[in-house]
């Protein structure tokens, strides 16, 4: 997700993210190789997925669910039923409340960790192994475990939301709000297959999305201000804190380009600028003679 972020930031940038001086693509490459540490990240997620998936047969068995997956208290039966909720409401307020949006992804995730079960299980009853059972449902697995990370999140930031100051909480919930939005809508296809969201509610929550995105604008500065980095950190005079932009980056690409003479400026270059329209006649051939 982060890998993704920082290329849509130099995409953002227009024709100045084509240029090495602001310092996106050096991050990005940077940041890259941390999606490989202890694995790579679709190995990591595969290994999240084994666990929901054996955490939520513990489930049915009586054990008690994890708090981060607390949301399976309410989705999972002993009889492998789902009972995932719906949305209840129409209005954009309805639909796109914080709450809401919690019990929507919750409902996503439960769904696809109670699919990821049932295909491990169906491996089980071909007469697979444990091991080769987690194989056969190794798709499930894997989606299950992007969108319980979804879920994840937006659980983590709307807890911090309420534990902020008073004074920010509007924003910050609009924040949260954005997240969990935008997120539904590009998975979309989920929330219509789970049964939370209608056709007609996606199509709300595309119209706050709208609204959300103009709200939020309005303290873009300030709320990546927050994170406190450094213009050291940041490396990038696009990115400078006092915005000081063009002088910074000029200033840049002076220092590292510093002027001096150009060996082959007189024999090569200032030949051709000195040149003359007049055409020059070449020496007679013995072909154009005959």
């Amino acid at each position: 997700m982060c890998l993704n972020i920082i290329d849509q930031c130099r995409q953002s940038l227009g024709g100045h993210g084509y240029s090495a001086y602001t310092g996106l693509s050096q991050a990005y490459s940077d940041f890259a190789v941390h999606c490989t540490w202890e694995g790579d990240n679709t190995i990591l997620t595969l290994q999240c997925g084994r666990y929901l998936v054996a955490t939520a047969l513990e489930a049915r068995k009586g054990q008690p669910l994890p708090a981060n997956l607390s949301y399976l208290k309410t989705a999972l039966s002993k009889d492998g039923t789902v009972s995932t909720g719906s949305c209840k409401g129409n209005s954009v307020e309805q639909v796109s409340s914080l709450d809401t949006l919690k019990a929507a992804w919750s409902s996503v995730a439960a769904n696809a960790i109670i699919n990821a079960v049932r295909d491990f299980e169906a491996g089980l009853a071909k007469g697979l192994s444990k091991d080769n059972a987690y194989e056969y449902s190794s798709a499930s697995r894997l989606h299950a475990a992007r969108m319980h990370t979804y879920t994840y999140l937006l659980h983590r930031f709307a807890a911090q939301v309420e534990q902020s100051p008073t004074s920010l909480r509007p924003i910050l919930t609009m924040l949260a709000q954005l997240f969990g939005a935008h997120s539904a809508i590009q998975h979309s296809g989920e929330f219509l297959q789970s049964g939370f969201y209608t056709g007609a509610q996606i199509e709300t929550l595309k119209a706050f999305v709208n609204h959300a995105c103009s709200e939020v604008r309005k303290d873009a500065v300030p709320l990546t201000d927050a994170f406190g980095y450094t213009d050291y950190v940041v490396n990038s005079p696009l990115g400078r804190y006092d915005g000081d932009v063009y002088e910074k980056y000029f200033e840049l690409v002076t220092s590292l380009n510093p002027a001096k003479p150009v060996p082959y400026f007189d024999s090569l270059i200032k030949p051709l600028l000195e040149r003359t329209n007049e055409i020059e006649t070449g020496p007679e051939l013995e072909i154009d003679q005959e």
